[in-house]
């Protein structure tokens, strides 16, 4: 099957790994075969070549795509050092490409694209899985909306981006005319934004066709990965502006932008690393599909993303500060009730039991209303608030209806604090009962709960104490009346 020209599609998915080139052991794609990886480099690279892994996956491709009239000659993978990784297909057609205007062969390429990553989508994550497990692939830092999956994460297909290239000798197609006018390289020429053709014989190896577009997958690779950032960065914002910010993990973030701006500024150097033939190449692609506008925009988003992960870090610390300040009053009231049990026992050496169950309630009432004003959240404060504030004028139990929530749990504070004060009034009472001049002191109990002490004959000594109101009783006036 030949009519003169070959159809190349690449295509980069950003994964920002880190691979060790030591061992290049074969592995098993469960299911699909096995793989043997094979040392390559960027050979368009004048200066300092990168070394690349290269995968042969037509044996496990071909089977699985089923395109009327084309065939698959060869499915390349090639593992860049800088953490992106190129899919390559060579495909040839039945019908001949030169018939069609620009538009219909744009329209073919973008149809069979399509089918293609429906098709190989489930291979690839298998072959990116295999790869992993094998060692061939490590550190890899994904998106934080796909981090959140976990180690079964799919591949990153949304970031990524591809070109089309046509391959045969005199290519009929012209530029389309919103194409900016660029000095490409020797023999290619800017069809449109991601589309190229090339002055080259179809048969020539691969290897060398590949070596040939280097210079604009390089820089569709820089447009994945600046894609990968727009999208996370629009995750985070989305997941702040809805108040998760625990789905957001910042270190995590964090990895991610850095191996994504270390393997962009890595790709980057190409334009001084690469000998100048595909230097040409390099630049007019970089300003055809708008890399640099690209890279702006991604400058200020994550700018924005940056500002916004810091102010709901310091809102995490104050909050985090807020329930420490509470914590720590809450200690504080209990020391204070502790030190005032102290007290008591020094204060009463020999006291009747209903004495020291008198005192023991005080205290213990004054630390629950200290417990229960320190540890009221402010932030359930604040919600009653704004429900008072939206609270119906009228209602069913009066001409102001219900009372407001934050009234109510008010009143039950203030309840809970007059308690607290009650039982410390009796306590107090207590002491000074028993610490007042008197003659064989009794403890009495009435009926309202008030302790007082009462003598052998019935009369209450002089400075007894009162009811819980704190008034004193009259002589010969039981505390039981």
């Amino acid at each position: 099957m030949s009519t003169g020209v070959l159809h190349l599609q690449c295509r980069a998915y950003p994964l920002h790994h880190r691979t060790p080139t030591t061992s290049l052991d074969a592995f098993t794609v469960p299911g699909h075969g096995e793989l043997q990886p094979v040392l390559g480099s960027l050979r368009s690279l004048a200066y300092n070549p990168d070394i690349t892994v290269e995968l042969d996956m037509t044996g496990m491709i071909r089977p699985a795509v089923a395109l009327p009239g084309v065939e698959v000659v060869a499915c390349h993978a090639r593992v860049l050092a800088a953490g992106t990784i190129l899919v390559v297909y060579a495909l040839r057609h039945e019908q001949d490409l030169r018939a069609l205007d620009l538009l219909e062969l744009d329209a073919l390429d973008a149809d069979i694209n399509r089918v293609l990553r429906e098709t190989d989508a489930p291979i690839l994550s298998a072959v990116l899985s295999a790869a992993v497990n094998s060692g061939l692939l490590r550190s890899i830092a994904l998106r934080p909306d796909l981090a959140v999956a976990g180690p079964s994460s799919p591949i990153d297909r949304r970031s990524a981006r591809y070109n089309a290239h046509f391959v045969g000798q005199d290519p009929p197609w012209q530029p389309d005319s919103r194409v900016p006018a660029v000095s490409s390289g020797p023999d290619c020429r800017i069809l449109l934004p991601y589309t190229y053709a090339w002055d080259r014989d179809p048969d020539t190896a691969l290897a060398e066709l590949l070596t040939m577009t280097e210079p604009t997958d390089i820089a569709v690779a820089q447009q994945s990965l600046l894609a990968g950032a727009l999208i996370a960065g629009r995750w985070v914002l989305g997941d702040l502006a809805h108040a998760h910010p625990a789905n957001t993990g910042v270190h995590a973030f964090r990895r991610f932008l850095d191996g994504l701006w270390a393997d962009f500024h890595h790709l980057d150097s190409y334009r001084v690393e690469s000998s100048q033939a595909h230097r040409a190449s390099y630049l007019a692609a970089r300003q055809t599909i708008g890399l640099d506008d690209t890279q702006e925009r991604a400058d200020k988003l994550l700018g924005y993303v940056s500002s916004s992960l810091l102010a709901a870090a310091s809102e995490r610390a104050e909050a985090l500060d807020t329930r420490l300040n509470r914590v720590a009053a809450a200690l504080t009231v209990v020391s204070a009730a502790s030190f005032g049990l102290d007290i008591a026992v020094f204060v009463l050496p020999q006291v009747s039991l209903w004495t020291k169950i008198a005192v023991v309630v005080g205290l213990l009432g004054m630390a629950t209303s200290g417990l229960a004003a320190a540890m009221l959240p402010g932030a359930l404060r604040r919600s009653f608030q704004r429900r008072d504030a939206t609270e119906a004028p009228a209602g069913p139990n009066g001409p102001n209806g219900p009372a407001p929530v934050s009234t109510v749990v008010a009143a039950a504070g203030a309840g809970v604090a007059a308690a607290g004060a009650a039982a410390a009034a009796v306590g107090a009472a207590a002491v000074e009962a028993v610490t007042a001049p008197t003659a064989l002191p009794a403890t009495a109990v009435g009926p309202t709960g008030t302790v007082g002490t009462v003598e052998g004959g019935g009369g209450a000594a002089p400075g007894a104490a009162g009811d819980a109101s704190g008034v004193p009783q009259q002589p010969g006036q039981s505390s039981g009346s």
